[in-house]
């Protein structure tokens, strides 16, 4: 090696490892949040507390007498409307807040720095895993409620679509608790929000309606999360957009506030 050589190894600026940003893509950020979502027990309580919903209902509830529905459906769409929206809307919010009290976020951010992947990795996995739980728990329980009134031989592409529509709803729903949680940064308070804004606010807009006696003000209570999520399942499915729209302003608005503020 010549001294010129030896010289110009020796000022070479040495090679700079990766960033933790370079290293990360958004496939290994959903990799991650994966492996942290199943290995929570609560997630199992959750999901597992929606299924036992679906089939007590599906095997005890009766059917709601209209001639032109078939029985099996009303069970099923009276658990997802009553009970399992709430389970789920508290499983999205769990996804994030838990992570939050115990300071295990501020890791997640060290591995992955930009906000902007961390939240979509998050909003992919936990509606990923609600859409796919909900068809299992749906549509298992359509099943249970037709064998129970014989009506087997009348399930078709209609109650398929219900059992569709009702997942899309569920997994819509937990993205926009998740995005809202992450605003809130409590369990309890961010639970309340999504309890209030789904039970009370459209019936609170429709009896202030009939008060003042401005119809419109209960229209704005009609494009709400949960009367939008019963027209999705009755077949509405263009409304669906506007709960897709609900869902990604609360993910947008988490990100927006994660890029502001420390974990």
């Amino acid at each position: 090696m010549s001294a010129t050589t030896a010289q110009a190894v020796r000022t070479a600026p040495a090679a700079q490892p990766p960033t933790a940003a370079a290293r990360t893509g958004l496939g290994d950020a959903i990799g991650s949040e994966w492996i942290k979502l199943w290995s929570l027990r609560s997630t199992w309580w959750y999901l597992g507390g929606a299924a036992a919903i679906v089939v007590l209902t599906s095997l005890l509830e009766p059917g709601d007498g209209d001639p032109t529905t078939p029985n099996s459906v009303a069970p099923v769409l009276g658990a997802v409307s009553y009970f399992v929206q709430y389970v789920l809307a508290a499983f999205g919010i769990v996804a994030i807040t838990g992570e939050i009290a115990t300071r295990s976020i501020t890791v997640t951010m060290a591995c992955t720095p930009r906000r902007t992947r961390i939240m979509i990795a998050k909003a992919l996995v936990v509606g990923g895993v609600v859409l796919v739980t909900s068809l299992l728990v749906t549509g298992g329980g359509l099943l249970l409620t037709a064998v129970r009134f014989g009506e087997l031989p009348l399930l078709d592409g209609a109650q398929a679509e219900t059992v569709l529509a009702a997942s899309v709803y569920l997994a819509l729903l937990a993205v926009f608790s998740l995005g809202l949680a992450t605003l809130v940064r409590r369990t309890a308070g961010a639970l309340s929000v999504v309890l209030l804004l789904l039970l009370m606010v459209p019936e609170l807009l429709r009896m202030l309606s009939v008060r003042i006696e401005a119809p419109w003000v209960n229209t704005v209570g009609d494009w709400t999360p949960s009367p939008i999520g019963w027209r999705l399942m009755e077949g509405q499915w263009a409304d669906g957009l506007a709960l897709l729209g609900w869902a990604g302003a609360a993910v947008a608005a988490a990100v927006w506030v994660l890029r502001r503020r420390d974990a």
